[in-house]
């Protein structure tokens, strides 16, 4: 579940893309207003998900917070989908999230549209020189949300759908037998190569902390996690431009509001070249800017395909909980999932990637209870772990990822919960959160 720190960056960093898209105050009891959100959420829903966000309007300076005007209704989540029910057929639901901008003080609504439809959206009703009858509205590069007007964009949105009636398909199976992930064969090297690539990887972000205090939530303190990810067999990019195309290629669906190696508007957080690579460090202080170690990443791309990510535990920045005794037991399945999401779209931009190889390394766990941080699973704090760093290692297809993402977590995540007081990972745990997580129900 994603926290509202991890939908701030939303509004304090606003960058429209083919996944967010940026809206004036609407009033929402307006027929015209209402056609206006529901046509972005069409074109959002359309392209796989994204964010809707409120209140932000274009100035000189960008897009800039201002609060609602007195005469416009409080957005409710209510209202947002009775104005997509309205216009949108078929209907689907969004969640709508109220986030604070930190210097501004104004709450902003923040809807997240779901982004697994079985069969391409449309509208339904006219209202003049907004939305059209019977049109179905995508996301183009602008970013605006238009009809398709060519064959490859309707190839594109009708694949979509059958991917997401396939993936429906694919649940119904695993309902009835379990499934079973068949283990590649890589080359011999791959693991080790990829292992010397975070070792790298993170040394470079220990220079990058070195003058930090040692208790800055940027060094994390109290542990952190950090996932690799190696395109086995991938034909490399042409350089560290067109790498970078490939990155915002796989940022092309968000399935939560901190998503693996953001691309942040913020000069000092924004991802850079060095040496080799593309990286970002999320966690370089600023003037003004409060940080806690679950927002605080770094990351790096490699032209031939390797991924790494580091990131804080975002339990460690609750309120009222103390830092380094939880570990709750939904966020692997979220994060790590997330990750390999990412790296099976980027592989879609690689040629002759035979297989993804994946390393995960948890660090911090002694002594950190596994709980339920928002109290929706039945774990009361038992299970204390005694080892204080894991490593996990698997390798799966970019079809097993898409296809079998229950089978492969199930696997990769096992050892890791068993430190926890021997704790089962129970497959409906994997299976349901998963489910919350690919069809948008953040």
């Amino acid at each position: 579940m994603p926290s509202i720190q991890d939908l701030e960056h939303l509004v304090t960093e606003p960058r429209e893309d083919l996944g967010v898209e940026y809206k004036d105050w609407l009033d929402l009891s307006s027929t015209e207003h209402k056609a206006t959100l529901a046509k972005a959420a069409i074109a959002l829903v359309n392209h796989g998900g994204g964010f809707i966000v409120l209140g932000l309007a274009e100035e000189v300076a960008g897009l800039t917070s201002h609060a609602r005007p007195a005469v416009i209704p409080e957005v409710t989540q209510d209202a947002v989908n009775a104005a997509i029910r309205r216009f949108a057929a078929p209907e689907f639901h969004c969640e709508m999230y109220a986030v604070p901008h930190p210097d501004t003080g104004v709450v902003h609504p923040v809807i997240a549209v779901p982004g697994t439809m079985t069969e391409p959206v449309m509208s339904k009703r006219d209202c003049q020189g907004v939305i059209a009858q019977n049109r179905c509205y995508i996301r183009k590069p602008g970013p605006r949300s238009e009809e398709p007007q060519t064959g490859e964009e309707w190839r594109v949105l009708l694949n979509r759908c059958v991917r997401a009636g396939r993936e429906d398909m694919l649940e119904a199976i695993r309902s009835i037998v379990t499934g079973r992930v068949e283990v590649q064969n890589l080359p011999p090297d791959a693991h080790e190569q990829l292992r010397a690539f975070c070792d790298a990887a993170r040394n470079r972000w220990t220079e990058l902390v070195a003058d930090l205090p040692a208790d800055a939530p940027p060094r994390f303190p109290h542990g952190h996690y950090e996932m690799g990810f190696s395109l086995v067999g991938a034909k490399p990019a042409k350089g560290l431009a067109d790498l970078q195309q490939r990155l915002q290629s796989a940022r092309r669906i968000k399935l939560t509001g901190w998503t693996p190696f953001l691309d942040m508007s913020t000069a000092a957080w924004a991802p850079y070249p060095h040496e080799n690579f593309v990286e970002a460090w999320i966690g370089r202080p600023i003037p003004d800017r409060s940080q806690d170690a679950g927002h605080s990443d770094f990351w790096r791309a490699s032209p031939d395909g390797a991924l790494y990510t580091m990131r804080g535990y975002a339990e460690d920045g609750l309120d009222g909980r103390p830092s380094g005794k939880l570990f709750d037991v939904t966020l692997p399945v979220w994060r790590v999932a997330e990750g390999l999401l990412f790296a099976s779209r980027l592989a879609e931009t690689f040629e002759d990637v035979d297989a993804i190889a994946v390393r995960c390394r948890y660090t911090g766990l002694r002594g950190r209870a596994l709980t339920s941080v928002t109290g929706d699973r039945a774990v009361f704090g038992d299970d204390v772990s005694g080892t204080d760093e894991i490593v996990l290692e698997t390798q799966a297809t970019p079809d097993q990822i898409n296809d079998n993402l229950v089978e492969v977590m199930q696997q990769l995540l096992t050892p890791l919960y068993e430190r926890f007081n021997f704790f089962a990972l129970p497959t409906i745990l994997v299976e349901q959160e998963l489910t919350k997580m690919t069809k948008g129900r953040l």
